[in-house]
């Protein structure tokens, strides 16, 4: 263990009251083995880094090709994101009987509401405020969105991966009562290493929060606030975005998605810098270290796009 969480901390360092739906058997609060499903990498990585050495099998919990969500047969527990996230396996499991846990509603969690429609809008825009026009432009004017949902990407902010750890924590001690304590002891010094990460990103990314940039969509927004940054959002036209920049100083444009050659080339005459991040970690590595060295290479990359001339 000593060397699992000292490779964790390496990471790091180089820089890279839950709501439970359905009832769990209290016959279960001491069995040998049991297993669970988690329905987004980052908290996947920590759930399984807490499950090292004890009698847990972690699932990754992932869409199938109708857009369901297969979950696998024999699931103790699912740790899932929530109805906002996750709406599709929200009606499932209302029509199953799975223990779930929604992590973004655990306690200590601290949840953002997503922008309004209008902080999205070009420059020559006029749509109702309330709504987004549909396929038209760039950013968050390519959706339909009703004011005053819950910003789901709140592991991007890692005291709430740790309020969220802490949960899964109570739930492995409540079903393993024998491994009480070595499941503490995981939890313990896996959130001593998301406190190495939080400060070493907070002072990676210090410079870079003098300087706004431009977002594209609204899934940064817990890396904003927990690190201070200044965020332009923008929309409409290719060129609505380069004027929003330059009026707003920012040298930078983030999007969560791949631009397309379109708007690469006008952001590259305006001489603006560009990077897609990840802030789903979709493409994170599925193992018990895959937060710690995602977020590093995250905020990495943003910082180098924030900060180059």
């Amino acid at each position: 263990m000593a060397k699992f969480m000292a490779t964790v901390i390496a990471l790091c360092l180089g820089m890279m009251t839950p709501l439970i739906a359905g009832e769990m058997d209290s016959e279960q609060t001491s069995q040998k083995s049991f297993r669970v499903g988690v329905t987004q990498p980052p908290m996947f990585t920590l759930a399984s880094a807490l499950a090292w050495g004890s009698p847990v099998e972690v699932v990754l919990v992932e869409r199938d090709q109708s857009g369901d969500w297969d979950i696998p047969p024999g699931l103790t527990v699912l740790f899932w994101s929530g109805a906002t996230l996750e709406p599709v396996l929200s009606k499932q499991l209302k029509a199953s009987d799975q223990a779930a846990v929604s992590l973004i509603d655990a306690a200590g969690v601290h949840q953002l509401a997503k922008r309004t429609p209008a902080d999205w809008k070009g420059p020559n825009e006029d749509e109702d405020p309330h709504m987004e026009s549909l396929g038209k432009g760039y950013g968050m004017v390519q959706t339909i969105r009703p004011e005053g949902m819950i910003d789901t990407m709140y592991w991007l902010d890692p005291l709430n991966a740790m309020a969220a750890l802490e949960a899964i924590t109570m739930v492995y001690q409540g079903l393993d009562q024998r491994n009480h304590w070595a499941y503490q002891g995981n939890s313990d010094q896996i959130i001593q290493a998301l406190w190495e990460l939080d400060i070493r990103v907070n002072k990676l990314l210090h410079e870079a929060s003098s300087q706004p940039f431009v977002v594209l969509q609204d899934e940064f927004q817990y890396l904003e606030q927990r690190y201070k940054l200044h965020t332009v959002p923008a929309g409409g036209t290719a060129q609505d975005i380069v004027e929003k920049a330059k009026a707003r100083g920012a040298k930078c444009v983030v999007a969560a998605e791949p631009f397309d050659q379109h708007l690469m080339s006008v952001l590259d005459q305006a001489g603006l810098n560009r990077v897609v991040l990840d802030p789903a970690g979709q493409q994170m590595p599925k193992t018990t270290g895959g937060y710690f060295q995602w977020f590093g290479n995250l905020a990495s990359k943003l910082n180098d796009c924030v900060i180059r001339s």
